[in-house]
Formats: structure tokens, C-alpha cells, sequence
């Protein structure tokens, strides 16, 4: 069952349709049988009216003028004739439609007679007294002309009822279901941000469960996103400080080593400390920024100045390691429309990430260039690039190259996240100059393009 709503429409239209079908045919056949009986009993009253009227002498035989036309007065009345027989059976007035292939024979009572295509009823009556016999013929072509329309018009209302019932039938379902769409539409549009109860107005009774369990699924949800952001913040906070001072201690230690003249355990040591702490800092930044499914407030800023601004706080790294790190702008200043907090964690993990993955000697450059939709930020490094494999997994949370050094993983993760808040996406390229290296680009909108 692919849809409630369409299941419950199609079987009660099935049902409303059988249902009205089968009236209808009924009610047609029955009027058919009632228009049947009706026509009989005409035929038989105009009988009788005419045995009243019909004369008493039955010496006086009129004679039937076959020749003479009558004017008439409906369509039918030549469907519909009568003669009187005397004891005889000769004729002693006809109408002048009265079918001339019948036999004067006196046999009283219904009888059905065909002559080539037609059909026709006729009703013999015995006069008065016995001294005449009265007949009354009628075409069935014209008896089952007006039995068909007497039935169709009695059968019409149920047919016309058929379109306003299914009509009918699909609204109701379809009223009756919407709560069943308005909490999926709900529920749909919510974030992990977003974790409080449905609040509905009208929950039916069938499906107040669902909501319950939704609701205390959701509570559960919430609690434990909080238990899990809260302890990840907690951890990375207390963590921060002693490793801090662990690493300033594995300074002064590496120092007083290198004077004697044997310093490579600790350099090991401190690189494994410096790599905790870029790890402890990341965490920090996750956890601000996992709770958030949109931006909590954007404003208008000077892109250009947060690249300057970016570049000089990495710049002791570039120099530590020996690259060029460089500015590449148009002269006059890029706006854009964004958080600033978070697009200077972004710009901060692209430019590191370019830094630990570019070798000694090379070269990283920050481009901005303006593009249909906005502006675009390319970081740009000289190091190995990435295989297609690679550039399929480096989103992953934790995943690091086999020549990722002291990376932790977390970079370009923090990155694509800032990225889609700001309703734009990660591109990893190549290098446009053919050299190897990697281009990684992110558009962000101006304020004037929405």
C-alpha cells in the first residue's frame, strides 16, 4: 500500500460505484416492468371506453374508409389503434391505422404479434351483451420508446448522483487524512535543532498514538543530543587548559633538551600535543555548530578585510613551515552576506588545512572572484591534491590522508557544515595551472543578491 488516502478513495468509489450501478440497473428494469404494466392497462381502459360508447345494433355495420386521413394530434397516435368486430368478426369501425395483416379474430385477452420487423400487443375485449368484441393493438416499438424514457428518467438522478458522490468521497477522505500530512510536513521540516513536541490542534483519535510516540521519541531525541553536545564542550573545555600547560612544559623541556643536545622525543611529544590541542579546538567548534540547522542572525560584511584579517593570524604557521601564504582580490572590497563568527571558522580550517597539506617550499593562496551567484573563495595549495576516492571521503568526520601529518580529520567537515548554513556547497578541484595541488572553493551570496 503505497498511499492511505488513495487506497480508502479507489475501494469507496469501487463500493459508491457497484452500489449506484446496481441501483441504477435495478431501478431501470423495474421501471421498464411498471411502464409495461401502465401501457397494458391503457390499452385495456381505452377498451373498456369503447365498449361504453360502442353502438348497440350490431345490424348497422359501419363501413371502414380506409382512404380518409385524420389530422393527428400526436406523434403516436398512430402507434396506438382499435376496431370493433361483430360476433362475426367482421369490422364495424376501425381507425384508420389499425393494421390491415391482422385477422379478424375474436381471441380475448393480451396477445403479442409480429408481422415481418414489427411487433405489436394487442387486447381483445367482449362487447356488452356479448355482441361485439373490442380490440386495441399498439406497437411495441413505441411502447418500448416511451418504457426507455420513463426508466432513463428515473434512473438519471442516480447517475448524475454517481460524479457528486465520488466527488464527495474524495474530499472527505482527503479532509479527514490531513492531519496525517500536516504532522508529516511537520516533522519534515524540522532540524536537529528543532526538537520540541508537535503541537496540533485537532489530533484524531486513530492516530493520537503516533503523535504521542512521536512526541516522547522526540523529547528522547532532544535529550540526548544535549547529553552528547553538552559532554563533547565539557570534554574539549576541560581538556583544553591541561594540555595547554602540557604543552608549555614540553616547550621548556624540548628547549633545555636541544642545549644538550637530544631533543627528538620530545619533538614527537610536542607535535602529539599540538595536534590534541587543534583536536580539542575543533570539538569545541563542533559543538556550537551541530545544534544548528540555520544561521542565528546574518549581517552584511567586508569579505576582503576577513581574508586579511585570516591571513595574518595564520601567517606564523605558513612561515613556521615555509609557505607562501598570499591574498589574490579584486581592489575594491567584496561584500557578502553571512555570520561572521563562522566565516572566519571557515576561512581559519581552509586556510590550515591547506597549510599542513602543503610540503615545505610551497605555496597557498586565498582567491576571490565575483560569479553569477555571488562571490567565490578559493584556497588554493600546491600539496599532493586528492584522488577521486579521497575527495568522496574527506567530508567524513575523523577521516584522515595517509600523508595527513598532524591533521585531525575534522577540517573540511567544519567547513562543508559553515558552508551548507550558508546555503552554498564545498567544491574540490583541481588546480586550474595543471600543477598538483588542490582548489577549494565555496560561493557565498552579496547582500544584494538575496
Amino acid at each position: 500500500m503505497t498511499s492511505i488516502s488513495r487506497a480508502l478513495t479507489l475501494s469507496l468509489l469501487t463500493i459508491g460505484l457497484l452500489s449506484g450501478l446496481t441501483t441504477a440497473y435495478l431501478a431501470y428494469d423495474s421501471a421498464m416492468d411498471e411502464a409495461e404494466e401502465l401501457f397494458d392497462a391503457q390499452m385495456a381502459q381505452m377498451a373498456r371506453l369503447i365498449q361504453q360508447l360502442a353502438p348497440h345494433d350490431t345490424s348497422l355495420a359501419a363501413v371502414v374508409d380506409r382512404e380518409r386521413h385524420w389530422a393527428l394530434a400526436h406523434p403516436y397516435e398512430e402507434q396506438l389503434a382499435y376496431r370493433i368486430l361483430d360476433n362475426n368478426s367482421r369490422p364495424l369501425i376501425a381507425s384508420p391505422s389499425f393494421p390491415q395483416w391482422i385477422e379478424p379474430t375474436a381471441t380475448l385477452g393480451y396477445q403479442d404479434m409480429i408481422h415481418g420487423t414489427e411487433r405489436w400487443r394487442m387486447f381483445t375485449l367482449e362487447g356488452r351483451e356479448g355482441r361485439n368484441h373490442i380490440q386495441v393493438i399498439q406497437s411495441d416499438n413505441m411502447r418500448g420508446e416511451l418504457a426507455t424514457k420513463i426508466a432513463a428518467t428515473n434512473t438519471l438522478p442516480i447517475l448524475i448522483f454517481l460524479p457528486l458522490l465520488g466527488l464527495a468521497i474524495w474530499w472527505q477522505v482527503k479532509k479527514h487524512l490531513k492531519p496525517l500530512v500536516t504532522i508529516s510536513e511537520e516533522v519534515s521540516e524540522r532540524g536537529s535543532g528543532h526538537l520540541e513536541p508537535l503541537q496540533l490542534k485537532q489530533v484524531p483519535r486513530e492516530i493520537k498514538g503516533l503523535v504521542v510516540a512521536l512526541n516522547e521519541m522526540l523529547r528522547r531525541l532532544k535529550q540526548s543530543f544535549e547529553r552528547e553536545r553538552r559532554f563533547t564542550a565539557d570534554a574539549a573545555h576541560e581538556l583544553r587548559t591541561p594540555l595547554a600547560a602540557l604543552q608549555i612544559h614540553c616547550e621548556n623541556l624540548c628547549q633545555e633538551l636541544s642545549e644538550q643536545g637530544g631533543s627528538s622525543s620530545g619533538d614527537q611529544i610536542l607535535r602529539g600535543l599540538k595536534r590534541m590541542n587543534r583536536v580539542v579546538e575543533q570539538l569545541l567548534e563542533l559543538s556550537r555548530l551541530d545544534p544548528q540547522d540555520k544561521l542565528p542572525q546574518t549581517e552584511t560584511l567586508n569579505l576582503t578585510a576577513l581574508c586579511r584579517e585570516t591571513i595574518g593570524e595564520q601567517i606564523y604557521f605558513a612561515l613556521e613551515r615555509n609557505i607562501d601564504l598570499g591574498l589574490n582580490a579584486p581592489a575594491t572590497d567584496l561584500q557578502v552576506s553571512g555570520h561572521p563568527l563562522y566565516l572566519s571558522l571557515l576561512l581559519r580550517n581552509l586556510i590550515d588545512n591547506a597549510i599542513r597539506y602543503t610540503p615545505a617550499g610551497g605555496e597557498v593562496t586565498v582567491d576571490l572572484d565575483t560569479c553569477e551567484a555571488g562571490v567565490r573563495i578559493s584556497v588554493i595549495d600546491s600539496g599532493p591534491g586528492l584522488s577521486d576516492e579521497e575527495k568522496a571521503r574527506v567530508f567524513e568526520r575523523f577521516y584522515r590522508q595517509s600523508n595527513a601529518g598532524d591533521g585531525s580529520g575534522l577540517g573540511l567537515s567544519i567547513v562543508r557544515q559553515i558552508a551548507e548554513l550558508h546555503g552554498s556547497d564545498v567544491e574540490l578541484l583541481d588546480r586550474d595551472d595543471g600543477q598538483s595541488g588542490l582548489k577549494v572553493s565555496v560561493v557565498l551570496t552579496t547582500p544584494h543578491s538575496g
